[in-house]
């Protein structure tokens, strides 16, 4: 196993809740590719990816305020929003993501073991059914908590609030998979144990400072769970 950072080892979970884009699924740069599309056609060549990234792993409806923000008024939002989307669409729902490295090996050992997994994902039901459908993991989430089920999405902690009571299990005792900034504060937010395995964007240092789990891979957090319910046992 190697990670790039860890806390201290976490108890055994009763039960596992998972983000979707860019933690399960490769989706994130095709978004990012989408996106870059449609600032130029906008006429907006050369967008900063560091005010970029703050859209990643929130709720939509939010990217335009955080776009303006950072690359000021002169942004041309509505534009680009139409051609990004139409552009990020007319992929993701009709040809298949890749799937991100170590994710469906995990899924299969969480059912192997009998582990409770939950989707918490800023995506909206029908298109996240689309995306897993394509992927070929739609048969490991019977729960579900989707962008336009909550009130408040990512990063406030309702998401994963709602996954664990959806799952029956305590927060504190599910472990929380994330690729993004916005998603970590979420499931931190909410009391679970979380793990990180970056996609686009290295976690800053004071998101660090949380003290949650940084992974390289899925793969590791399989070693993770092993190592955890293996110490359980022998306790």
């Amino acid at each position: 196993m190697s990670a790039v950072a860890s806390t201290a080892r976490a108890i055994a979970p009763d039960a596992l809740v998972f983000d979707m884009d860019g933690l399960l699924l490769d989706t994130e740069r095709i978004a990012r590719e989408a996106f870059c599309e449609a600032c130029r056609e906008a006429g907006w060549p050369d967008p900063d990816f560091d005010v970029y990234a703050r859209c990643i792993g929130g709720t939509g409806g939010d990217e335009g305020a955080i776009l303006r923000a950072g690359y000021g008024p002169d942004f041309p939002w509505e534009a680009v929003r139409d051609s990004w989307w139409r552009r990020y669409h007319e992929h993701v729902e009709h040809r298949p993501v890749p799937v991100k490295p170590g994710a469906a090996e995990l899924l299969s050992y969480c059912v192997e073991s009998g582990l409770p997994c939950a989707l918490a994902t800023s995506t909206r039901a029908a298109l996240a059914q689309t995306k897993l459908s394509l992927a070929g993991l739609d048969g490991y989430f019977p729960v579900r908590v989707t962008g336009d089920m909550v009130r408040r999405g990512k990063p406030d902690p309702e998401p994963y609030l709602s996954a664990a009571e959806r799952l029956g299990a305590r927060p504190e005792r599910c472990w929380a998979f994330e690729d993004s900034t916005n998603g970590v504060r979420s499931a931190f937010a909410a009391g679970c144990a979380v793990f990180q395995v970056p996609d686009l964007v290295e976690p800053p240092p004071e998101l660090r400072r949380l003290g949650h789990t940084v992974l390289e891979s899925l793969y590791d957090a399989i070693d993770e769970l092993r190592e955890a319910r293996n110490e359980a046992w022998v306790g």
